[in-house]
């Protein structure tokens, strides 16, 4: 009896030892037999937009996006993203003991479609502050006059009703053909400037019977500013980062990401500006351009440079151009949902010559 107890004993022993080798190994734990001890892994979750993309891992191909690598020494990794028909992309990852690095990837069009989105000519395109509308002007014709084009997210430009351009000022009120505008820090009003005049403009509808402000400008002014001023000392506050807070309580010109996790510092003219991530605590100097302006997905940044447009993450990284050729000035706007990009261009034909609006699309 005592031997059979003995010999149940060690078989239960043996049973719960391997039990908890498999639990062990199934937690990603291994034995490291360079560092003599028992080492945890880590896990890469990856995934894509377009998804299905090939996932190589330190130059092998492991997986397609969107997927899990689990059970990975600690150490960083060499990343690469493909496929066909975008532009690959890389970074390098680091994998830390017991921790899920997560890891989403956007992939541009290696060739990306270019049509015509207004046919009467464009002037002084400008964006809003919170980027859902683009005010140009119309110089001549039927529809001379200041024009408002509200952008709508996840609608195709050509489909999309309520995101056709309309008219909220006309040449029969005043010469809006070279005005210069200006939003209101809501979105809600543009300011047209012709010559000495200065008319107050609803962003939404006709106006038929514009209000001029001239009397007002600068006390208007000086509101929008204050307003401008009372927001951005708002974020500030709420940086938790001593050390970003003081940063950005410093910096003479901030410019923030759409979701207000990063910001930019730098005049957007500066070659190299840094961007500041208050999730991670990190800062990261963007590649020099003309200009940088955010990607409403707030994960990248627009460079524009000589006749050229590119997109880098906003880790400075996977710079790719998505434009070489023809545009104006620096006029370079993105859509709400960041599926593409407007610029103003015009094409050494007859019927091209004039300035328009043309999209590029990004996905």
């Amino acid at each position: 009896m005592s031997k059979r107890f003995f010999i149940t004993i060690i078989t239960l022993t043996v049973i719960t030892v391997w039990t908890g080798i498999a639990i062990f190994l199934a937690k990603g734990y291994r034995i490291s037999p360079e560092e003599k001890r028992i080492i945890g892994t880590g896990i890469i979750t990856i995934s894509s937009e377009p998804d299905a993309a090939s996932v190589f891992l330190d130059g092998h191909l492991t997986t397609a996006t969107n997927a899990t690598i689990s059970s990975l020494t600690p150490k960083k990794y060499s990343v690469r993203v493909v496929k066909e028909g975008f532009i690959p992309w890389e970074n390098n990852i680091a994998v830390k003991e017991g921790l899920v690095s997560e890891v989403k990837v956007t992939l541009f069009p290696a060739i990306p479609t270019i049509y015509p989105l207004t046919f009467n000519s464009v002037l002084n395109p400008l964006l809003s502050p919170d980027g859902s509308k683009l005010s140009f002007i119309v110089p001549a014709g039927k529809k001379a006059g200041v024009w408002v084009w509200t952008m709508v997210k996840n609608q195709p430009i050509a489909f999309a009703r309520s995101s056709e351009p309309h008219q909220i000022g006309t040449s029969q009120t005043a010469d809006f053909s070279k005005a210069q505008l200006r939003f209101s820090p809501d979105s809600k009003q543009v300011l047209a400037t012709v010559s000495s005049n200065n008319y107050l403009l609803e962003s939404d509808s006709l106006n038929n019977d514009p209000r001029d402000i001239t009397p007002l400008l600068d006390a208007t002014l000086k509101s929008w500013e204050e307003d401008s001023k009372s927001k951005d000392a708002v974020r500030i506050e709420n940086i938790k980062d001593l050390r970003i807070r003081n940063i950005a309580s410093n910096s003479a010109y901030l410019d923030w990401s759409p979701d207000e996790t990063k910001f930019m510092t730098g005049k957007p003219q500066e070659n190299s500006p840094t961007v500041y991530d208050l999730e991670d605590g990190k800062d990261y100097v963007i590649p020099a351009a003309r200009l940088h302006l955010w990607l409403p997905d707030s994960r990248h940044v627009i460079l524009v440079e000589e006749n050229a447009i590119s997109l880098v993450d906003f880790d400075g990284t996977n710079k790719a151009v998505i434009y070489a050729g023809n545009f104006l000035d620096n006029f370079v706007f993105p859509w709400p949902d960041s599926s593409r990009l407007v610029i103003i261009s015009s094409f050494p034909t007859p019927t091209a010559s004039e300035p328009n609006l043309y999209g590029i699309n990004l996905r």
